[in-house]
């Protein structure tokens, strides 16, 4: 007998993220997919033929199923409150891909409704625990690369607008929105926490109402800047952060981290997970957490004003802060 008993999953929203959760979720017998939620009529029979139950909206599912024990919301970000709000109250805990919400007061809404009813409302990062970021935060704190003076993040996804993305009624935003959780998370690892930031540039190549490439910079304090490159136009080709120092430089890749010091010395490391390995270890980390019952603050409502504190500094021209 398993000494983790099975638990029931719900996966909300059947689009492309949803895939990646799918084949995480089949690796993990801790979980049985219970059923699946999505508006889209075509999605549903897909998931049936699977011979998973498939609903219109959350509370037929919970009329028919009763409380699933878990679920990840994969849903546009302009409904997570309306299918957050009825799952936390049934007591499921919630995983939710970034960003909580689009705006400060549902994100605000779910975070104090999960801890007024002991339930969790986690915000997916893909690279809050990836390793390579802690070893290279470690090698930088350790001088490996001399002081550090500047960092750059980049992130690139092919997204195609015609979908919901492109709707900012549904989607709140574009690129910085959709891939700045990641961004942040991967400088804050690297450099400490965000004091202040501003966007630099904002292109629309689609021609969709939304972004789909931004370049940001950030504030750390003490003279160090840090550039996030986001797109929904490239492949991710380049690596994912470099970092310079005064007396060498740090470049965290997709396939090998490279550390070259002013020495001329040269050392390889492991690279960033792929996208299944991270998403199978996010599914690990909140199953972890929900066990032990030691609820850590999510960093959700946090980002998403830092999001939207980037959009302000588009149109101020300023430094905003969250």
């Amino acid at each position: 007998m398993s000494a983790v008993s099975e638990k029931s999953l719900a996966l909300v929203g059947h689009g492309a993220a949803a895939r990646e959760w799918l084949e995480a979720v089949a690796e993990l017998p801790e979980l049985r997919l219970a059923g699946g939620v999505d508006p889209d009529s075509a999605r549903r029979a897909a998931l049936e033929a699977r011979g998973v139950p498939a609903f219109a909206s959350v509370p037929e599912l919970v009329r028919a199923l009763g409380a699933p024990d878990v679920a990840i919301l994969c849903t546009p970000p302009a409904l997570r409150l309306e299918t957050a709000e009825p799952l936390l109250r049934a007591g499921t805990d919630l995983l939710i891909e970034p960003p909580l919400a689009t705006v400060p007061d549902d994100a605000d809404r779910i975070a104090a409704l999960a801890e007024r009813l002991d339930r969790m409302a986690l915000t997916a990062g893909r690279f809050r625990g990836e390793p390579a970021l802690f070893t290279a935060a470690a090698r930088i704190a350790g001088g490996a690369i001399g002081r550090l003076c500047a960092f750059e993040v980049a992130l690139a996804h092919k997204r195609d607008v015609d979908d919901w993305r492109g709707d900012p009624a549904l989607s709140g935003g574009g690129a910085w929105l959709e891939l700045g959780s990641d961004a942040l998370d991967v400088a804050e690892r690297l450099a400490g926490p965000v004091r202040r930031l501003r966007m630099l540039e904002s292109a629309a190549t689609q021609r969709a109402e939304v972004e789909d490439e931004v370049r940001l910079e950030t504030d750390h304090g003490d003279g160090l800047r840090g550039t996030l490159r986001l797109s929904w136009n490239d492949s991710p080709s380049r690596p994912l952060a470099r970092c310079i120092g005064d007396r060498g430089e740090l470049a965290i890749g997709w396939a090998r981290t490279q550390l070259a010091r002013e020495d001329g010395a040269r050392e390889i490391l492991p690279g960033v997970r792929d996208s299944h390995a991270a998403h199978l270890g996010v599914l690990q980390d909140f199953l972890r957490e929900r066990r032990s019952r030691e609820r850590s603050i999510d960093p959700g409502a946090q980002t998403l004003a830092w999001l939207h504190a980037g959009y302000r500094s588009l149109t101020s021209g300023r430094y905003e802060i969250a």
